[in-house]
């Protein structure tokens, strides 16, 4: 009987991708190791984490000596965190900062330098080149003039998960030969179009958000504006994960890309996500590699 291959699908999400290293450990242990992986920004990051090393429990250690190494203070991630002004003069000091984030906003493409988050990677990925991973992997990112989703299985390894975690806005993007290069989470959100040929069965991790729960308190423009884009994006990414032979979907508790400092949290989510798919998970695994499969799927071609 031939070998199944495996391919995982590891979605973007920021923070959220803490859960990825959840799964990945409960599936790893449970010797459900894929053959190709493709990853999507915070997925492109654990994936080529994990291709580096074959090592789940590495991972998890790394990722949490990045939380507090100084690559990732450079990140200015803690920028985003936003409180709410009670007082007259916090507030007054909100209004003169929200305008100019305004006119930064007209006149620059980020916040953050594509370098820092290079930096970061170098402290996180203990390799450089896509040839010595230990399996398979494949980036996504998006070029922004086309709409098109781009792919790299080759080459510069840090370069190509700059590239594909580049979040729109917070991280400058890549020109490239006429290409303005972002997250993949623009285009691929969950990757499982993309690698559903190079494998035989498709596990997709998806770590997206999910609907607002919350009702609206406010209906000022950036909030119709926001809570529409998360909508649509959820939509989008729901439709990609129907094509997925087996669907992981941890609790990420709705939180922003930026929430770091809920890492044991999400972590935690995706093990305990895992282990109650687990089985349900290894009959359908089984049922693939069955004669009965093979026969019925000879059949109705």
């Amino acid at each position: 009987m031939s070998k199944l291959s495996i391919g995982f699908a590891l979605g973007g999400g920021g923070a959220r991708g803490a859960a990825h290293i959840g799964v990945l450990k409960v599936l790893h242990k449970n010797g459900i190791v894929p053959d190709v992986i493709g990853g999507t920004s915070a997925g492109a990051i654990i994936g080529a984490m994990y291709a580096a090393t074959k090592d789940p429990d590495w991972v998890e250690d790394r990722f949490r000596k990045f939380l507090d190494s100084e690559e990732y203070k450079a990140m200015g991630v803690e920028r985003l965190e936003s409180d709410h002004p009670e007082s007259v003069i916090s507030q007054v000091t909100k209004f003169v900062q929200d305008r100019l984030v305004i006119a930064m906003a007209l006149t620059r493409n980020s916040i953050v330098k594509k370098s820092r988050l290079s930096d970061a990677l170098d402290y996180l990925i203990p390799i450089k080149t896509f040839e010595e991973l230990k399996m398979p992997l494949t980036v996504f990112a998006t070029d922004l003039q086309s709409g098109d989703t781009i792919s790299y299985d080759s080459g510069d390894l840090i370069d190509a998960v700059v590239q594909s975690g580049s979040i729109p806005g917070f991280i400058e993007p890549t020109l490239k030969n006429d290409k303005l290069i972002v997250d993949a989470g623009v285009s691929a959100p969950l990757p499982i179009l993309q690698i559903k040929d190079k494998s035989d069965f498709t596990i997709g991790i998806d770590i997206s958000r999910g609907y607002p729960k919350e009702r609206m308190k406010k209906s000022n423009i950036i909030e119709i504006i926001t809570r529409s884009e998360r909508i649509t994006s959820q939509y989008y990414t729901d439709m990609l994960g129907q094509n997925a032979d087996f669907l992981i979907k941890p609790d990420v508790m709705g939180l922003n890309w930026s929430a770091f400092d809920k890492f044991e949290e999400l972590l935690q989510n995706g093990t305990d996500e895992a282990e109650l798919r687990l089985p349900q998970l290894k009959q359908t695994l089984k049922y693939r590699k069955s004669l009965r499969y093979r026969l019925f799927h000879m059949s109705s071609k």
